[in-house]
């Protein structure tokens, strides 16, 4: 009995972490657009704060596209000399190019 108990106590918990992960994926997915736009309109007014912090968030994001990666990197190439704040998203989003493509083993 106690088995069945510890059981559907370690089911509960894995449908609740999972329910988080869904939402922070969710979450992710869905403010990707805002933060786009909040990236774009920096680089457009060379605001170079906006574009280390909005750039930031767009690296952590799950739902970032490949383009949109590489936009970001190009913006921050042409900037990174002439402003060393921005050297730690060049790192962030070399490294998130690194990860993106990496080759996964198949068994």
């Amino acid at each position: 009995m106690v088995f069945f108990y510890v059981l559907g106590c370690i089911s509960f918990v894995a449908i609740v972490i999972y329910f988080f992960i869904y939402k922070d994926r969710l979450n992710d997915k869905n403010s990707l657009e805002k933060e786009w736009q909040r990236f774009l309109k920096s680089e457009s007014l060379n605001y170079i704060k906006g574009i280390a912090a909005n750039g930031d968030k767009l690296i952590w994001n799950t739902a970032l596209q490949s383009k949109q990666l590489d936009k970001i990197i190009e913006v921050v190439k042409a900037r990174v000399s002439k402003y060393p704040e921005l050297k730690k998203l060049e790192n962030n989003a070399f490294n998130k190019k690194l990860h993106q493509n990496r080759p996964l083993r198949r068994y």
